[in-house]
Protein backbone atom coordinates (compact mmCIF):
# COMPACT_ATOMS: atom_id res chain seq x y z
CA UNK A 1 0.00 0.00 0.00
CA UNK A 2 3.00 1.97 0.59
CA UNK A 3 4.59 1.29 -2.54
CA UNK A 4 1.35 2.18 -4.34
CA UNK A 5 0.56 5.61 -2.25
CA UNK A 6 4.45 6.63 -3.01
CA UNK A 7 3.61 6.38 -7.06
CA UNK A 8 0.81 7.93 -7.14
CA UNK A 9 2.09 10.88 -5.21
CA UNK A 10 5.06 10.45 -7.77
CA UNK A 11 2.12 10.44 -10.58
CA UNK A 12 0.60 13.95 -9.20
CA UNK A 13 4.18 15.64 -8.62
CA UNK A 14 4.72 14.89 -12.52
CA UNK A 15 1.69 16.10 -13.64
CA UNK A 16 1.80 19.10 -11.61
CA UNK A 17 5.22 19.98 -13.01
CA UNK A 18 4.40 19.43 -16.62
CA UNK A 19 1.58 22.43 -16.39
CA UNK A 20 1.35 23.77 -19.98
CA UNK A 21 1.75 27.21 -19.51
CA UNK A 22 4.75 27.25 -21.61
CA UNK A 23 7.20 27.60 -18.65
CA UNK A 24 9.97 24.88 -19.50
CA UNK A 25 9.79 21.27 -17.61
CA UNK A 26 11.60 21.08 -14.30
CA UNK A 27 14.22 18.38 -13.79
CA UNK A 28 11.77 15.70 -12.41
CA UNK A 29 9.59 15.96 -15.90
CA UNK A 30 13.08 15.29 -17.77
CA UNK A 31 14.11 12.73 -15.52
CA UNK A 32 10.87 11.10 -15.77
CA UNK A 33 11.06 11.12 -19.57
CA UNK A 34 14.94 9.56 -19.71
CA UNK A 35 13.53 7.09 -17.30
CA UNK A 36 10.87 5.94 -19.55
CA UNK A 37 13.07 6.04 -22.71
CA UNK A 38 15.77 4.03 -20.83
CA UNK A 39 13.35 1.35 -19.78
CA UNK A 40 11.59 1.05 -23.87
CA UNK A 41 14.83 0.90 -24.71
CA UNK A 42 15.67 -1.78 -21.88
CA UNK A 43 12.47 -3.78 -23.18
CA UNK A 44 13.45 -3.84 -26.74
CA UNK A 45 16.70 -5.54 -25.84
CA UNK A 46 14.76 -8.03 -23.78
CA UNK A 47 12.74 -9.03 -26.74
CA UNK A 48 15.78 -9.34 -29.16
CA UNK A 49 16.82 -11.62 -26.01
CA UNK A 50 13.64 -13.84 -25.65
CA UNK A 51 13.60 -14.09 -29.53
CA UNK A 52 17.09 -15.74 -29.49
CA UNK A 53 16.62 -17.50 -26.92
CA UNK A 54 13.88 -19.00 -28.91
CA UNK A 55 16.13 -19.06 -31.88
CA UNK A 56 18.35 -21.12 -29.93
CA UNK A 57 15.91 -23.39 -28.92
CA UNK A 58 16.61 -22.46 -25.60
CA UNK A 59 13.05 -21.42 -24.91
CA UNK A 60 9.81 -22.86 -26.86
CA UNK A 61 7.14 -20.44 -28.25
CA UNK A 62 4.69 -21.23 -25.61
CA UNK A 63 7.62 -19.29 -23.19
CA UNK A 64 8.34 -16.78 -25.76
CA UNK A 65 4.87 -15.58 -26.11
CA UNK A 66 4.29 -15.11 -22.68
CA UNK A 67 7.22 -13.42 -21.83
CA UNK A 68 6.10 -11.17 -24.86
CA UNK A 69 2.76 -10.62 -23.30
CA UNK A 70 4.31 -9.70 -20.24
CA UNK A 71 6.72 -7.08 -21.99
CA UNK A 72 3.33 -5.73 -24.27
CA UNK A 73 1.93 -5.11 -20.93
CA UNK A 74 5.00 -3.02 -19.44
CA UNK A 75 5.39 -1.05 -23.15
CA UNK A 76 1.97 0.16 -23.17
CA UNK A 77 2.24 1.28 -19.30
CA UNK A 78 5.48 2.82 -20.27
CA UNK A 79 4.22 4.63 -23.84
CA UNK A 80 0.54 5.49 -21.75
CA UNK A 81 2.36 9.02 -20.85
CA UNK A 82 3.39 9.66 -24.63
CA UNK A 83 0.08 9.18 -26.27
CA UNK A 84 -1.79 11.62 -23.32
CA UNK A 85 0.75 14.09 -24.52
CA UNK A 86 0.00 14.36 -27.53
Amino acid sequence: MDRLRGEYVEHLELLRARDDDGVEPDSAVLLDEQYTALRLALLAKKRATVVRLRDERRIDDAVLRQIQARLDIEEVRLSRGELVED
